[in-house]
């Protein structure tokens, strides 16, 4: 659910402005830069057009234009698309948290999988990034929450953020169960955190453990999406894949191929369930001539 060209990091306000030179994004949890190696396809350098960048960075303005008129709200989360799932009946692949921060700029924190490795790291950076190509072919879907929920979430991401760090799970697969500590996804860290937030701001539980989230998921009755994997796909994935184990599913769904995935649809439908969604709103995506939507 990750983008495949490489990031570009930007502290900068959001302007019409000739991109620097493509960077190493910085990592949320202050390492140090690494550049991929793998020979993978995927990993290689490319640039995306003048176009896609200009398209990139109107959509970054027109979220960032967005976001600042929610009256009070520092904190949402955020979904755009990448992998194309369209054939799951599904819009939008990758969710972020977008926090405003002391500086008055928006940013993303969020969970990436760089170069289909096993391997996943929290990263921390602007509205442009975190859009990246997909600005010419999705738009952006934004949920608010409640007060009391994102007065948690503010606390739980704002540096040293100890406890949403302790959530992640660095082993990393697309299609992570959603009740086993031996995965996690992209949206399933966004999901916990999420979780870990909510019980909080009900009664001041204080959730650190990926299995403690996971136990209160099930008990509000949280429901993963159903995505059907056929089986030339499935051994594949097996064989070729990194980034899509799936031991981790109960041998039903390894069996029928209808494995539970944590999506951006079932997030926003388990907060409208629990009655913390206050708003939503839609940044639309401004569409490139000529350019065709990223391959899966």
């Amino acid at each position: 659910m990750d983008l495949p060209y490489p990031r570009v990091t930007s502290r900068l306000p959001m302007t019409r402005r000739v991109l620097p030179a493509l960077l190493c994004a910085a990592l949320w949890l202050a390492a140090p830069c690494v550049q991929a190696q793998s020979q993978q396809p995927e990993c290689l350098e490319r640039h995306p057009t003048p176009a896609a960048l200009a398209s990139m960075f109107d959509v970054a303005q027109r979220a960032d234009e967005t976001l600042e008129a929610l009256d009070g709200v520092d904190v949402v989360i955020i979904a755009r698309g990448g992998q194309d799932l369209s054939k799951y009946g599904l819009r939008h692949s990758h969710l972020a948290f977008a926090i405003r921060e002391a500086d008055g700029n928006w940013r993303a924190v969020h969970l990436l999988n760089h170069c289909k490795s096993p391997e996943s790291a929290l990263f921390h950076e602007g509205l442009g990034n975190f859009i990246g190509e997909t600005g010419t072919h999705t738009d952006l879907r934004v949920g608010v929450p409640t007060p009391a929920v994102r007065a948690a979430l503010k606390a739980m991401l704002t540096p040293p953020g100890i406890q949403a760090k302790a959530l992640h799970e660095p082993r990393y697969s697309v299609v992570a169960y959603p009740f086993s500590e031996e995965y996690q996804n992209s949206n399933q860290w966004v999901l916990e955190v999420l979780a870990a937030a909510m019980a909080q701001s009900r009664d001041g539980r204080l959730l650190v453990r990926r299995a403690q989230v996971q136990t209160w998921l099930k008990q509000q009755r949280y429901t993963p999406s159903s995505l059907h994997i056929g089986v030339g796909k499935r051994l594949g994935a097996r064989f070729f894949a990194a980034n899509a184990a799936t031991t981790d599913h109960p041998a039903s769904e390894r069996i029928s191929g209808n494995y539970s995935v944590v999506t951006v649809e079932s997030v926003f439908d388990f907060l409208q369930q629990q009655k913390v969604l206050a708003q939503e709103v839609t940044v639309a995506h401004e569409p490139v001539a000529g350019m065709a939507a990223p391959r899966p």
